[in-house]
């Protein structure tokens, strides 16, 4: 799997949002692409150690003159999310990443200034190797298989519709292709998968259906500045179980039973207890009693 950060600086031609004799007069510079590493199979799995992650720079000039934005900007195409650029001492507009995860990755525009007001603007792109989307409420596990990560069993009733979580991202968007207990799956009839929400459904399940459910996420870019590109893959085992999940009552109502008669029998020898205490007071107070009552042998 990709480690670190490799950063791809490349020369690219950028246009001028204005006519062609002001687009003629600016040459544009930047980095085309970086790559991203936050993760390493699962958006949870996170090297608390890994390198800073890289950065996205454009820079306009006129002739030998390198032009200090008065404002430039990032957008990232998929969301039309804004990020505001860091203008450095060197002239440059930065996007800095930091320590991002995949979910930053995809394609950006910068957008820069100069001082007649002409907006200069050219797409750059961010990529990222595929990783599966996941938080602490769906906890996975890594598996002794390469590049596979393992989810908790899905469950589904007869006749029901059963659903298969596979949200992988990364970019360029990863290809996505699934199997069933080791055998292509293949996604018709019954069976639909939407690439949007990433789940796999699987409408009036059987008991058929149940078995081990894989899928996996690839996706290519290069790594090295004019290198070819490289191929990078994520996969997902999760098994489908057809029946009800209540096998967790089993086991809670025997601990509930136990419960219940300790508490029983507990009480119970607290009231025996307090029985044979009181009857025990009872006769002792009886005896006192009669021994009082005697009469002596010389009273009248």
């Amino acid at each position: 799997m990709l480690r670190g950060t490799t950063i791809l600086a490349v020369l690219f031609a950028l246009y001028v949002q204005n006519d062609a004799a002001t687009s003629s007069r600016y040459t544009a510079m930047g980095n085309l692409q970086t790559v991203i590493h936050g993760e390493e199979l699962f958006s949870t799995d996170i090297d608390p150690d890994r390198q800073v992650t890289g950065f996205l720079w454009c820079q306009v000039r006129e002739g030998t003159i390198h032009y200090k934005p008065t404002w430039a900007r990032f957008i990232r195409i998929r969301d039309k999310k804004e990020f505001a650029a860091d203008i450095g001492q060197d002239n440059k507009a930065y996007l800095h990443f930091g320590k991002s995860k995949a979910e930053a990755s995809g394609k950006y525009r910068c957008e820069v200034k100069v001082p007649d007001n002409s907006i200069i603007t050219g797409n750059m792109f961010a990529y990222s190797h595929p990783v599966v989307k996941n938080n602490e409420s769906w906890p996975l596990k890594k598996s002794d298989e390469p590049f596979t990560v393992t989810g908790s069993a899905v469950y589904a009733s007869p006749e029901t519709t059963a659903r298969i979580p596979c949200p992988i991202i990364g970019y360029p968007e990863p290809n996505v292709i699934w199997f069933k207990n080791d055998f292509p799956l293949e996604i018709e009839g019954r069976v639909s998968f939407d690439k949007t929400s990433g789940v796999l459904s699987i409408e009036k399940v059987e008991e058929a259906d149940a078995g081990i459910y894989r899928c996996e996420g690839t996706n290519q870019f290069p790594v090295l500045i004019d290198g070819p590109e490289q191929e990078f893959i994520v996969k997902l085992k999760q098994e489908l179980k057809i029946g009800d999940n209540y096998g967790w009552l089993l086991p809670l109502a025997i601990i509930l039973i136990t419960l219940i008669l300790l508490f029983i029998i507990i009480f119970t020898c607290q009231r025996c207890a307090k029985y044979k205490a009181d009857q025990y007071n009872v006769a002792e107070r009886e005896r006192a009693l009669h021994n009082d009552q005697v009469p002596l042998k010389n009273s009248v």
